[in-house]
């Protein structure tokens, strides 16, 4: 589910969903890497309209990088950064399912297990998770038999073509991230 984050800056801070990056000079944002970010900036540069779409992939890099990071927090002994970490990102969940980026079942896994971290009482959990789940159903339309759940998933899926290849390397090629943002910006429509 989380993209690896071998190509990204190593030092996010730790409320990272919270906090801005610095620009810097060149117009790349601090926490992504210069070969990431030249890829991404040539596309735009040739197509200013796929700009939207770069927003969107930074947007959910940085969310997939933050639940790592909370992931990573597990046997950290500063229980209320992980508690502020996982509440931060389970606010979150509705909108990331609106977008597309999680199909609902995923959504409703990850805020599983973030309420897993944030409720002890098992009760109360089901509960929230019950509230949570009815939240996600309501902030995107459902499929409603096997063919829509299947293009549904297919989409989310191909949405996350491009952080792959952000991901593979640390100089993504800069015509294989054009068309994988004009696909994204396709599927978005």
């Amino acid at each position: 589910m989380a993209a690896t984050s071998s190509t990204v800056a190593p030092t996010t801070p730790a409320l990272a969903v919270s906090t801005d990056p610095t620009i810097l000079s060149d117009g790349r944002p601090s926490d992504f890497t210069p070969g990431v970010w030249s890829a991404l900036d040539k596309a735009m540069k040739s197509k200013p309209q796929l700009k939207p779409e770069v927003d969107k992939v930074l947007s959910y890099m940085r969310f997939q990088r933050s639940f790592e990071q909370w992931q990573s927090l597990e046997d950290a002994r500063d229980a209320q950064q992980r508690h502020q970490l996982a509440q931060s990102l389970l606010n979150q969940m509705p909108d990331r399912l609106a977008k597309g980026e999680f199909s609902l079942s995923e959504a409703l896994m990850m805020t599983t297990v973030l309420l897993s971290d944030l409720e002890p009482d098992e009760k109360k959990r089901e509960q929230q998770v019950e509230e949570w789940g009815k939240k996600m159903a309501f902030a995107a339309p459902q499929p409603t038999d096997d063919a829509q759940v299947q293009a549904e998933q297919k989409k989310v899926e191909d949405l996350r073509i491009l952080p792959g290849l952000l991901t593979e390397g640390p100089n993504p090629d800069p015509a294989k991230v054009q068309q994988a943002l004009e696909e994204r910006s396709r599927l978005s429509r």
